[in-house]
């Protein structure tokens, strides 16, 4: 099946605070998907792991140059692309490992920013 389209993402004021903006828009996403998961609503756990999936390539034009950074990133949209494969498979427990792949690679990659901040 083709991909579902991910949401439109607004971006007004990103560029002042992307820290706040992208971990709020993704912790939205991740709650979508989590509901979704616990729910069994594929279509809900699709259609905002490609919002989410779409949002990250955004932030990794304004993150890109952040050690580290695009080591997680590749993690992060490998699991965001493994959540679409099992949502359209309808396979939750699927689903639920790539969530946990996800949510991994978010404490790390916000470790890693903590870090870089600190230098």
């Amino acid at each position: 099946g083709a991909d579902p389209k991910p949401a439109e993402v607004s971006l007004p004021g990103a560029e002042a605070q992307p820290t706040p903006f992208w971990m709020r828009k993704k912790l939205d996403y991740a709650q979508q998907i989590l509901g979704g998961i616990a729910e069994g609503d594929y279509d809900r756990i699709a259609h905002n792991a490609a919002s989410m999936k779409a949002l990250s390539r955004i932030e990794g034009f304004v993150r890109g140059r952040t050690p580290g950074y695009r080591t997680q990133l590749q993690i992060f949209q490998d699991a965001t692309e493994e959540l679409m494969r099992q949502a359209e498979k309808e396979n939750v427990d699927g689903a639920a490992l790539a969530f946990t792949q996800l949510t991994i690679s978010c404490v790390n990659c916000h470790k890693q920013l903590r870090e870089a901040e600190k230098k």
